[in-house]
């Protein structure tokens, strides 16, 4: 039996007000894409996500490097950072 792979796109929109969280699956991938307003909204559903067994979660830009660290944070403790790779895009000019 195959591993399913739950990867995770994490958008964030400052005083937008809505959060909305999408997700499909297909065979042994299962893919969420969410649109967060706040910080905090965001480490609260990547709480929820690692419960439920996501492996890798992929920041917008605009979360920034002091966004990206409190998300690795709340990984951390949840005891997941072996299991769950968090990264960021970034832009270059």
């Amino acid at each position: 039996m195959a591993v399913m792979q739950h990867h995770a796109f994490l958008i964030l929109v400052e005083n937008s007000g809505n959060t909305s969280l999408s997700s499909q699956g297909s065979g042994e991938v299962r893919i969420s894409v969410a649109t967060l307003g706040t910080l905090r909204a965001a480490e609260r559903l990547v709480s929820e996500l690692v419960a439920q067994g996501v492996s890798q979660i992929e920041l917008s830009a605009s979360f920034g490097p002091a966004g990206e660290e409190a998300l690795r944070t709340v990984v951390a403790d949840s005891g997941a950072e072996r299991t769950v790779s968090i990264g960021r895009v970034r832009f270059t000019a």
